[in-house]
């Protein structure tokens, strides 16, 4: 080790955040908790000096654009920031740090792993278009799981890279293009992409699924995505084909205009959108003389409301820019752009800024639906209306809703977001929560940020903070819809929190106070909930306790991506039937109209929120609200109001009230074998993709097609967090220790035939062994306590087994994420349902059948194994009170700490062969940091 000694560690633990330089290199060090760690000190996206950002929870946000690195470990986690920072070992000797700057700190193996080997695929992705877009949709379906063969096929020569930079410091020579590259040295080779970049596509043929190129090769795909871009929309003026003008899109036309600006007096920029004020700044850096030429009233009339387009305009001003509004041009020529006011524009470079327009000719050739506007039209997950084919970036047209009003948006974050979208959906992954639209600019030396939908016509407030001004827009009730920031970080933090809070803007101007602790409590919930840097071996107490946590799984988990168990079809065999159900904590009604369908809707009446539905099961013809009497059908539909149209001509409803628009809210709902799930998610798949071959093979082993008879219910509630039941059954340890008939009688012991297997993301699962006659060995007898010699059955039938399922496991234990668990206990079947009413609290709901064409002795025999499990079987006790122990320490430990799930780490996450393992927890918590978004 090559050790330098730096500042004195009691100076580092004061203040908190120091800069310093160590052989030639800038390094940060950080004190935190009273321990001091040493990272690099410049943020990887742009040059900026992160010991001037904001540090909370072992983070520190960059002062640029706020992007969120972990000091720690270095990872970054947050847009813009992608690449890591560096971190170095730190040792405090003799009243100093001392930093090895040659020796990189140890850092957990945290990161996102393929879930497929490379290579096991059969399939091709094909990406047609080479930039951003098109590099990000590669890493994310690797990262997602994708094992098959990536092609990117590209015009330009160069690798991928980000196109802002070009605008930026590229243009004026501060950076060169391996700076923008998506694509981190060796990145691509490890990813296994295949880059054929100088050739373009000539032809798409959908009916053999192949691409043309223009070299006269063709590349056959399997799926296939476009990232085709845009191109300049070119101005069309007397003098435009004979004179020169430039435009940027691509590094070409970035190196011809950086060239021509080197040397440029006057330019002449016509356009007043982000991309003419862009080239203004970097025009002006360089030293020339700029004229912004702008045919609207004002700047940024279609993006930005007036108050911020003013300011943003005077900033221009401020910098040396001249600014023409209202400016019709009639010509242009060598000597510069002439107006419609007979005042011609000097320039010796004239560059255009006028718009883009999106390169889908290759798309709609082949019958790829695009927009009237220009744009290939996608759907919530980017795909087109052809099967297998996806568009992202630029070129995209997003319907986020089937009849909803279409977006096309060109940004940084819009190519990473809609790659994320595709990528996911290719790999079968369920949509992840999205933050909405943000935007950034670097303009004369200053940053704007806008987050949220803007529009041009909405009120805003205007807020100063110490630094720069935010200005926040407003819907019609006050609250906050975007931020508009133009450099404040700390404005901008407190600006973001009432926007995600959807709160209202107080009428004293107190909303972006001073006091920057109260402002940081309503930070969103990402930079407040960090993982411990030791990664999966480690799980947080606030994953289990935190009211916070528990209500954003609620909206993610149970309201997302999920099939959720409702009940058993057998459970309402004829019309009229019902049960109430839970998703998550949320009541719901499953009924069964008069055409043999089921239906899930929420057990609230759509007048006065009230539960309708108070019988746990029955038969209904409808359902009325004790309330007012509203009543709605089997379906949910809205059927009656009483008084509607009033009494003796005064009162009710108005006279366009449509009872088509006030049904139930209803769920999405899926069947197999015998179990109904429902799901809020409009786009879920199918429940067959949701739980994965491997998962349906013992999942149909209990539910074959043969028909369910339903045996009764027991109910009862855990003090402890929803999530432990799921935990209790991916921890064979514990199995092999608490359960004292479990060891005993055979049914689950360490050395019998077992397993515990996942699925690929880790939310479901089975714990599955082999009954044994085998006798426990000495040596395992010393490990489990819970082991009784000499115990033995009044009744020995109850440990008899009845070889009836296509399964080589005699128990499994199947959990179906979020809320269900499969029993197969012997001959005993069981399903139990989760239903959370808060982090520390939650109530299970057992219900026992058999099939119908069992015989009575079956039967009988399925009634007598039924005391192995339930509230007070010989099997559920113990869990019940291990759980509430669990809870018991978190709730009442002097300060939060981390549980430790280490066991057998050979396996990172996911399936194991052995008791003795904690994997499949471990892959729970992979999948839920990603639901969740920590």
């Amino acid at each position: 080790m090559d050790w330098f000694k730096t500042l004195e560690t009691a100076s580092v633990l004061e203040q908190g955040a120091v800069a310093t330089e160590v052989d030639g290199l800038r390094i940060a060090l950080w004190a935190i908790e009273g321990d001091i760690f040493a990272t690099g000190n410049i943020c990887t996206h742009a040059f900026a000096y992160l010991t001037d950002g904001h540090v909370e929870n072992g983070c520190i946000e960059c002062p640029l654009h706020q992007g969120l690195f972990d000091i720690r470990s270095g990872k970054a986690l947050s847009a813009p920031v992608t690449k890591d920072i560096a971190t170095y070992a730190v040792k405090q000797e003799d009243g100093f740090v001392w930093v090895d700057v040659n020796t990189a700190r140890q850092r957990p193996d945290d990161a996102v792993k393929p879930t497929s080997v490379i290579g096991t695929d059969v399939r091709t992705l094909v990406v047609i278009g080479a930039g951003q877009a098109g590099a990000e949709t590669a890493i994310s379906v690797r990262k997602h799981g994708f094992g098959g063969r990536i092609v990117i096929i590209g015009a330009e020569t160069h690798m991928p890279y980000e196109r802002p930079p070009l605008s930026k410091d590229l243009l004026t020579g501060a950076t060169g293009i391996e700076d923008a590259y998506v694509f981190a040295p060796g990145q691509a080779e490890d990813l296994q992409v295949e880059l054929m970049l100088g050739v373009s596509v000539s032809a798409i043929r959908t009916n053999d699924t192949t691409v043309d190129l223009s070299d006269g090769q063709s590349v056959s795909y399997d799926i296939l995505v476009l990232a085709t871009g845009a191109r300049a929309r070119e101005l069309t003026v007397s003098g435009s084909d004979t004179t020169k003008i430039h435009y940027l899109r691509c590094l070409a036309d970035a190196e011809h205009l950086g060239a021509a600006l080197k040397t440029a007096k006057s330019v002449a920029i016509i356009g007043g959108g982000f991309i003419g004020l862009e080239l203004a700044s970097a025009a002006r850096k360089l030293g020339a003389n700029v004229t912004v030429i702008e045919s609207q009233p004002r700047l940024m009339t279609r993006l930005l409301p007036a108050e911020p387009a003013d300011y943003l305009a005077g900033i221009a001003r401020e910098h040396g820019v001249s600014i023409e509004l209202d400016a019709r041009i009639t010509h242009v020529s060598d000597k510069g752009v002439g107006l419609g006011d007979g005042c011609v524009i000097d320039a010796d470079v004239i560059i255009a800024g006028i718009g883009a327009i999106p390169n889908d000719d290759i798309a709609s050739a082949v019958g790829i639906r695009t927009d009237d506007q220009g744009g290939i039209l996608v759907d919530q997950v980017n795909r087109t209306n052809l099967p297998g084919i996806y568009a992202v970036g630029d070129v995209a047209v997003r319907k986020e809703r089937p009849n909803g009003p279409s977006q096309r948006m060109e940004s940084w974050q819009n190519a990473r977001l809609s790659a994320e979208r595709a990528a996911r959906h290719i790999t079968k992954h369920g949509p992840a929560v999205e933050d909405g639209p943000w935007f950034w600019s670097d303009l004369f030396g200053a940053t704007i940020q806008i987050f949220g939908k803007t529009d041009a016509d909405m009120p805003v407030v205007r807020r100063d903070g110490e630094t720069a001004p935010v200005f926040l827009g407003q819907d019609a009730i006050g609250r906050v819809k975007c931020v508009i920031d133009f450099g404040d970080a700390s404005a901008l933090r407190a600006a973001k929190a009432l926007m995600a809070n959807g709160q209202a803007l107080a009428t004293d101007g107190s909303d972006l106070g001073d006091n920057e602790e109260d402002d940081m409590k309503q930070q969103p919930f990402e930079s407040r909930f960090i993982w411990p840097a030791e990664g999966l071996i480690r799980v947080p107490d606030w994953v289990y306790t935190n009211q916070e946590v528990y209500e954003r799984e609620v909206e993610r988990i149970f309201h997302g991506s999920t099939w959720n168990y409702v009940a058993l079809d057998c459970e309402v065999p004829n019309t009229g039937d019902f049960v109430r159900s839970y998703v998550g904590p949320t009541p719901v009604v499953v009924s069964r109209d008069e055409d043999g369908e089921v239906h899930v809707f929420e057990n609230r009446c759509s007048h006065r929120a009230a539960e309708f539905c108070r019988e746990l099961r029955g038969n209904n013809t409808e359902f009325v609200c004790p309330y007012h009497e509203w009543s709605y059908d089997l379906k949910g539909n809205l059927a009656g109001v009483p008084f509607r149209r009033g009494a003796n001509g005064e009162g009710g409803m108005p006279a366009d009230f449509d009872a088509a628009d006030h049904g139930l809210r209803k769920l999405n709902v899926a069947q197999r074998g015998g179990v109904i799930f429902a799901s809020y998610a409009d786009d879920m798949e199918s429940f067959e993709d949701y739980m994965g071959e491997a998962m349906l093979e013992d999942y149909d082993a209990v539910f074959s097609g043969r028909k369910l008879k339903l045996f009764g219910h027991y109910r009862h509630t855990i003090m402890g967090n929803w999530k432990l039941y799921p935990e209790n059954l991916k921890d064979p340890y514990h199995a092999t220790l608490l359960h004292t008939f479990l060891v005993t009688f055979g049914l689950l012991v360490a050395g019998n035939k077992s397993a515990m297997i996942c699925d690929p993301k880790g939310r479901h699962s089975t714990m599955a062994s082999a009954k044994s006659d085998n006798a426990v060995s000495d040596e395992n007898k010393k490990e489990m306590r819970g082991y009784r010699d000499g115990m033995t059955l009044a009744d020995p039938r109850l440990m008899d087994y009845v070889a009836e399922f296509d399964s080589p496991w005699s128990v499994t234990m199947q959990v179906v994420w979020p809320n269900l668990i499969v029993q197969r206990e012997m001959n005993t079947l069981g399903v139990r349902q989760l239903v959370p009413s808060g982090p520390n609290e939650f109530t299970m709901i057992w219900t026992m059948f058999g099939y119908e064409d069992d015989d009575e002795e079956m039967t009988r025999h399925r009634l007598r194994q039924g005391n192995l499990m339930g509230p007070a079987g010989f099997l559920g006790l113990e869990d019940n009170e291990a759980i509430k122990f669990v809870q018991d320490g978190m709730l009442n430990s002097s300060k939060p700490a981390n549980h430790m799930v280490q066991l057998d780490p050979d396996v990172p996450a996911g399936t194991s062969e052995t008791l003795i393992s904690e994997a499949a927890i471990r892959a729970l918590y992979q999948h839920w940091r990603e639901e969740m978004g920590v």
